[in-house]
């Protein structure tokens, strides 16, 4: 009779295991899956400012050389062009220089580049974010970043 009653109890516990790691483990590669999005999401807008930042110093310099760039859009698209982040980076469209970006009327001058990661775009296509999207966040998400580099000569 105690072996049947030892035998019922290593069963429950059996059962009981079982049980819960069908409710747990679920949770556990949600929560996992959470953080490597999260993770994934933190390199994007870590190379986001990188971008800007390139961009930034690409016209502080080129308006150096060439003040007329401020108001010439082909010339600041030819200096964009050349930023790329493999997987990041693909287009001079995922850059922006916003209204009042170029300050050269007080001091200290400055340029301010803003770039937008744009799944979809380029050649191969940036990858969607995130992905996978089982809750349809992709159209909400916008992973943006901007830097500010000053214009002045280093002599």
């Amino acid at each position: 009779m105690n072996f049947s009653k030892s035998r019922q109890k290593r069963g429950g516990v059996l059962v009981e295991a079982v049980l819960s790691s069908c409710f747990f483990l679920p949770i556990i590669v949600f929560v996992i899956l959470g953080i490597l999005q999260v993770a994934h999401a933190y390199v994007i807008g870590v190379n986001m400012t990188e971008a800007s930042q390139l961009a930034a110093r690409a016209l502080s310099d080129e308006y150096l050389r060439d003040p007329s760039i401020i108001n010439n859009f082909e010339r600041q698209q030819l200096i964009l062009n050349r930023i790329r982040i493999p997987g990041m980076v693909t287009s001079a469209e995922q850059f922006q220089i916003p209204d009042g970006g170029w300050v050269i009327t007080s001091f200290p001058r400055s340029i301010t580049v803003s770039c937008t990661y744009m799944p979809g775009l380029g050649e191969p296509p940036l990858p969607r974010f995130p992905n996978p999207d089982p809750l349809g966040l992709a159209k909400r998400v916008c992973i943006r970043s901007s830097a500010t580099v000053p214009i002045f000569q280093s002599w």
